[in-house]
């Protein structure tokens, strides 16, 4: 699985290719789909050109890090643990309580902006299956998905819980419903999750996940 060291690039070129958008050396995502940029490895230089149309701070980079052209620079930021499932396979959950969301279902944006904001964009949802759940007032209150996609591995994301609902093992059947689709699909679960966030991994790892590596986060930093 060399291609996680680098997933970002790897989706770009395999079954995420109708996403990528060639910028010189590197690959990225439109900006309303994902706001990512990747370059085939560490210390690819990229030129003003290559990076021209991209606005500051909408795009970031995890893995390899280009070299970048006079007056652009990278902010670091916190690392991001990767974790593969290594589990038994899943049995089929019930479901109840749950519901697939439409792509462009807005309230997606409004929840992951609590947890993570400027990661979720408005056609985020158009990468992979979203399941919800929702309040007994129809308010989206819980979340989890499928974002980058590398054909036999597909990363499990956008999981949050609104803060007045956490507790309720509400992260726990929707990832359990997301990765028993790709099971079911022949496709294994990743997922990436903040370095520092034990609690976040305590619950992937008793689901089976177990981590493969800490990757480099960054974000873009256009020229002032």
């Amino acid at each position: 699985m060399q291609e996680l060291e680098n997933p970002i690039w790897a989706a770009l070129n395999s079954a995420q290719q109708h996403f990528s958008i060639a910028a010189g050396a590197a690959r990225r995502y439109p900006a309303d789909v994902a706001p990512f940029c990747a370059v085939a490895q560490e210390g690819v230089a990229l030129s003003a050109d290559d990076l021209a149309g991209i606005a500051d701070g909408s795009y970031y980079f995890l893995g390899a890090m280009p070299a970048l052209p006079a007056g652009w620079s990278l902010q670091p930021l916190s690392g991001v643990l990767q974790m593969v499932y290594e589990g038994d396979p899943l049995a089929a959950p019930s479901g109840e309580g749950i519901r697939l969301l439409a792509a462009d279902d807005p309230a997606m944006v409004e929840l992951t902006d609590i947890a993570f904001p400027g990661y979720f964009r408005k056609r985020t949802g158009a990468m992979g299956r979203y399941a919800g759940i929702h309040d007994a007032g129809g308010r989206l209150v819980a979340l989890s998905g499928e974002r980058m996609d590398l054909g036999h591995l597909r990363e499990v994301s956008a999981v949050c819980t609104h803060p007045e609902f956490t507790g309720r093992g509400y992260a726990r059947r929707l990832v359990e419903y997301i990765m028993y689709g790709m099971q079911q699909q022949g496709v294994r679960p990743m997922l990436h999750v903040g370095a520092a966030n034990a609690r976040a991994q305590a619950l992937y790892r008793s689901m089976g996940f177990a981590a493969t590596r800490e990757l480099p986060h960054a974000r873009l930093i256009c020229p002032r």
